[in-house]
């Protein structure tokens, strides 16, 4: 069943026509993948579904009662709460129920009779209406998910106009992901994520119950939860079974077709049209070549686009140099420490990295990936043991903030910079590869987009011909089409590569060697460790390797709790087992002094006080206190704990 139709759709900014008469289905349960070069209309496409802007022409269909969560681009907050009373914002519906629940409660005290048992099945009504949206945990699932994306307890009484950038799209995810939804339309969640939070949010996405929109270049998730992509491109949408993986071959095998099915059409119209000149002038062909002619030009009315090329998405197109490096070894870590005060991000890290190896380096976010990078470039020192880089090597650096760029020259300066011995039009040929072209190619480096800085810092170092590839987060801002041509071109290159990135599909595509930085031997994050991991595909072995402890850890867990069972059976011989089955169990022996209608009285009063703490979970001195709210989290644990003790020693005694 759609939950969204957009149907014959045309939609232009000025000028521009950005869609036109496009057609869109979204079912219920669904997960997608959407996809297509910067500028094709992805967003405008998630706008036009939630309301934000209405179709020039065509109509969008919402399911009645379809409740959407959107998460733009860039998070925008007031600046004047803080983390944790955004996140509040986010649940405002269930805060209103708990209200209501407050307010029903505190009228009953002044009823008696009909009036109070209507209000008593109102109070009932209220309170299911906020167990089943999920009101009693959802403090609980307010703190695991911001912690799951990285906000440290410490941040969340922190104004949002003190976050970064990053922070600020983080907590933008955090609160779609917290409302009650049938619709998630995510536009680049996994931007200023790092590892581990993107494979939670993976788990998040694939146990959703709702349907699912994700705009992303993240290839690697979109492998693991798509289950169809749409591919935006020509103003048009075309939908493609399968993840993204499957996508990609199942498009490459459709352009081959295409291209075949043109070259064909084009030999057919040049056949004919030869056929009717060599014959419109002979005698007894006349006839023939005008019938030809006839049915050609009907052909070619009634299928204006019948000639026309398949057109590929324009894109970045680059190939490394060879590099003429003969010395077997490029960098030596020896005992290499870095501290900060009484934060040690690595200690004692010894490794080597030879000529023509492809080393990734990933981990979580502040573990000290970038602090690597720096000390290999000597622009800071270590705290301990030193780090060596081979003589005369020719570097290429790929910073992921384009600091590198002197943000007062023009493009075409800033590129020549890396090759002054090349001539300004050799320059502005490779720029055009990295569509940097035309006026572009006058504009300051500070004039530039994301995008446009990271295909100048690669156009950078293909014009320096380095030795080493040293980059960090090189997929950043490239869209996949770019990301696909720098893969191929690293592919063929001959030199050595230190790649640090989360993109999980890109290491896998390049490293065969993984330096794992900040977490412990089951994926958790754990300042100062360190680990390498060695076999390609890079990262898969690295996930498949820890997935592989985690389930042994799981079972030696369990064979423990196994062999505790079985040492208490050998200490309690089966006669002695047999007749104690009889008797109370222990932890039932101490109600065993209490009448049946005394354990009734005390069942009825733990319950009334398990409600109240329900209502106390919404009170703003409980939430805005982790410390009370902790608290009150146990508490209401132990006496969830006695009343299930109650009803058994209850059962026991009437049974």
């Amino acid at each position: 069943m759609a939950v969204v139709t957009l149907q014959d759709i045309h939609k232009a900014f000025g000028p521009e026509i950005v869609l036109d008469q496009f057609n869109l289905q979204l079912h219920a349960g669904e997960k997608v993948g959407m996809v297509g070069a910067n500028g094709t209309g992805k967003t405008t496409i998630l706008r036009l579904i939630t309301g934000e802007e209405a179709p020039d022409m065509g109509r969008v269909i919402r399911q009645k009662g379809l409740r959407i969560g959107y998460l733009p681009q860039e998070a925008t907050f007031s600046g004047q709460r803080t983390v944790l009373e955004e996140m509040h914002a986010g649940v405002e519906d269930l805060l209103k129920l708990q209200e209501a629940i407050h307010n029903v409660s505190h009228e009953m005290e002044s009823l008696a009779g009909p009036e109070l048992q209507a209000k008593m099945r109102q109070y009932d009504r209220l309170c299911h209406e906020f167990e089943i949206a999920g009101g009693y945990e959802y403090e609980t699932r307010i703190q695991m998910t911001l912690a799951a994306l990285d906000f440290e307890p410490e941040l969340h009484h922190i104004k949002t106009d003190a976050l970064s950038g990053g922070q600020l799209s983080r907590l933008g995810l955090a609160q779609v992901l917290m409302l009650q939804t049938d619709l998630l339309l995510l536009d680049e969640p996994t931007n200023h994520l790092d590892l581990q939070a993107t494979e939670w949010l993976e788990r998040f996405i694939a146990n959703y119950h709702g349907a699912a929109v994700l705009i992303s270049h993240d290839r690697y998730l979109l492998d693991r939860i798509a289950c169809k992509i749409i591919e935006v491109e020509n103003r048009q949408c075309k939908v493609w079974p399968g993840n993204y993986s499957n996508y990609v071959q199942t498009r490459e095998t459709t352009r081959l077709q295409e291209e075949r099915e043109y070259t064909r059409r084009v030999e057919m119209i040049e056949r004919t049209r030869d056929f009717i000149a060599r014959n419109k002038d002979q005698e007894g062909m006349r006839g023939t070549a005008r019938g030809r002619k006839t049915r050609l030009n009907r052909l070619l009315k009634q299928n204006p686009d019948f000639l026309d090329k398949p057109t590929n998405q324009k894109t970045i197109n680059f190939s490394f140099g060879k590099t003429d490096k003969t010395s077997d070894l490029i960098v030596r870590c020896e005992g290499l420490g870095k501290s900060y005060g009484e934060l040690t991000l690595f200690e004692d890290l010894t490794f080597d990295v030879l000529n023509g190896e492809r080393l990734g380096i990933t981990g979580p976010n502040g573990t000290g990936k970038t602090t690597l990078i720096e000390l290999a470039l000597g622009r800071i020192e270590p705290s301990a043991g030193r780090v060596r880089v081979g003589e005369s090597l020719r570097i290429g650096y790929l910073d992921q903030h384009g600091d590198v760029l002197d943000p007062n020259r023009t493009v075409l300066d800033e590129a020549w910079s890396a090759n002054p011995e090349l001539v300004p039009e050799q320059v502005r040929n490779r720029l055009g590869t990295f569509l940097l072209s035309g006026d572009d190619v006058y504009k300051l480096c500070s004039e530039l987009s994301g995008g446009q800085r990271s295909r100048l810092m690669l156009c950078k170092l293909v014009i320096s011909a380095p030795d080493v590839l040293i980059m960090d987060e090189p997929t950043n801002h490239l869209d996949i089409a770019s990301r696909e041509m720098l893969e191929a071109a690293l592919d063929d290159y001959t030199g050595t590569i230190l790649a640090v990135s989360h993109d999980r599909y890109f290491l896998d595509r390049v490293a065969d060697k993984l330096l794992v930085i900040g977490t412990d031997e089951f994926g958790n994050r754990r300042l100062g460790r360190t680990e390498f991991m060695s076999g390609t595909p890079a990262y898969s072995v690295y996930a498949d390797t820890i997935r592989k402890r985690i389930e042994a850890e799981e079972q030696r867990q369990e064979q423990e709790a196994e062999a505790q069972k079985r040492q208490s059976a050998i200490r309690h011989p089966q006669s002695e087992i047999a007749a104690s089955a009889n008797r109370t169990p222990e932890e039932l022996k101490r109600f065993n002094k209490f009448t049946v209608d005394q354990l009734e009285d005390m069942i009825l009063r733990i319950e009334h006080e398990i409600d109240s703490m329900k209502q106390r979970f919404g009170d703003a001195e409980i939430y805005k206190n982790p410390d009370r709210l902790a608290d009150l989290q146990q508490t209401y644990r132990d006496k969830q704990a006695e009343l299930d003790l109650l009803y058994r020693a209850y059962d026991r005694r009437t049974g």
